[in-house]
């Protein structure tokens, strides 16, 4: 599939096994490989790419949306970016569903109204999003609504009843099993820009100022165990659990702090240890639950509740912004450990308004895969290793 030179690299994962075998590519190949393997295309005015070069079929679990709203006669605009994570269930529940919810809840907020405020919209995004969690939760509960104990009580056979249907996991359980983080914008009439974050995807707002020079700001939270606040905060939820954050992972299993589903971190134990396993007991993070059950004391260990901020742009062309989302594997390609995000960041603004355009959101990537140093992008795509060697890196790019 790929020719070239062949080289080894441990990719600077010191510790970590290697070197692996990989092939350097040389242009016009390199590329094309890179254009391939991330899918790049443009959507209506969103330029766009979802990387993941593992050969596996279907591996990628990173998702995005885009929809155009019109309500009360006006145009609203939607984005969002999802990191699924141990499956794709509730990704694609998200997607699926979400948007709805959050439309729903805009519709009932503004339609017919004279006046709106921003802080209206915020309101609406972040207890949208967490009550769509919250849901999940609920449809749960419903399963078992006379509570934990009766569930105690119950033999495997009655509790597999209820929560196996043909053979296949309850409809209610299936988005709770996996996880996903949410990324979502909204722009309404009047120029105002919204950004909701629950995890660790990122949104980098670049304005031109009157200087030509960008400016640029993050408009996105980081939650997860490594962030020193959300560590804390999860620690000051879990007092005297010295282990509710571990190696920089909640409960020394999983690096979000905040997602939708992941309900084996937000139920009482009886639902991962017999719930779900009896419901799907091949699902991934069951394969891990001897690491985190013990820990599992006093739940919900994640939260559904998304940090949401608010820019006005009405007084900004449209020419002089750039929006960039993407799900945290940019800034595990571009090695962000290295450099401060801030850094980073503003380097992804840098190379997005260079080439508006001009495939912006593949020249980010390319860019964070290393530019011109073909051995570093020839590793990224043809790393010979049995598992991904890459997170799935999505990146949008917008004027907004």
């Amino acid at each position: 599939m790929f020719n070239g030179q062949r080289a080894e690299s441990d990719n600077g994962w010191t510790g970590h096994g290697g070197p692996w075998p990989y092939t350097i590519l040389e242009e016009p190949d390199l590329s094309y490989h890179v254009e391939r393997l991330s899918g790049h295309q443009t959507v209506g005015d969103i330029d766009l790419v979802s990387f993941q070069p593992y050969p596996e079929i279907g591996h990628n679990q990173d998702r995005y949306v885009v929809e155009n709203w019109t309500i009360d006669g006006q145009a609203w605009k939607f984005v969002g970016i999802f990191d699924g994570h141990s499956g794709h269930s509730t990704v694609n529940y998200t997607i699926e569903k979400l948007p709805g919810f959050i439309k729903r809840d805009i519709l009932a907020k503004v339609e017919g109204q004279d006046h709106y405020t921003s802080s209206d919209i915020s309101n609406v995004l972040k207890n949208a999003i967490s009550s769509f969690d919250n849901d999940i939760t609920q449809g749960l509960l419903s399963l078992f609504p006379e509570g934990v104990e009766a569930i105690e009580k119950m033999t495997d056979e009655e509790i597999r009843a209820v929560v196996v249907v043909n053979d296949k996991p309850h409809p209610k359980i299936v988005p709770a099993m996996s996880g996903t983080t949410a990324l979502v914008t909204l722009t309404d009439p009047q120029r105002n820009l919204f950004v909701a974050s629950l995890g660790d995807c990122q949104a980098v707002l670049g304005r031109k100022g009157a200087d030509g020079q960008w400016s640029t700001a993050i408009l996105s939270s980081n939650h997860n165990g490594q962030d020193a606040a959300e560590a804390q905060r999860v620690r000051s939820e879990h007092p005297g659990e010295e282990e509710c954050v571990l190696k920089d992972r909640v409960l020394g299993a999983i690096a979000v702090t905040r997602a939708i589903g992941d309900h084996v971190f937000k139920m009482p134990r009886i639902f991962p240890s017999r719930v779900f396993n009896l419901a799907d007991p091949p699902a991934y993070i069951l394969t891990r639950l001897s690491v985190f059950l013990p820990r599992l004391l006093t739940p919900p260990y994640l939260s559904g509740v998304p940090d949401v901020q608010q820019v006005a742009l009405a007084g900004t062309r449209r020419e002089d912004t750039v929006l960039v989302l993407c799900s945290d594997g940019l800034v595990d390609v571009s090695k962000a450990h290295e450099k401060p995000l801030a850094e980073v960041a503003a380097r992804w603004i840098e190379v997005a308004s260079r080439n508006m355009g001009d495939k912006p959101a593949l020249r980010v990537l390319r860019d964070a895969m290393g530019g011109d140093d073909k051995p570093q992008v020839s590793f990224w795509l043809t790393a010979e290793m049995d598992t991904p060697w890459v997170d799935d890196t999505t990146v949008l790019v917008m004027r907004v």
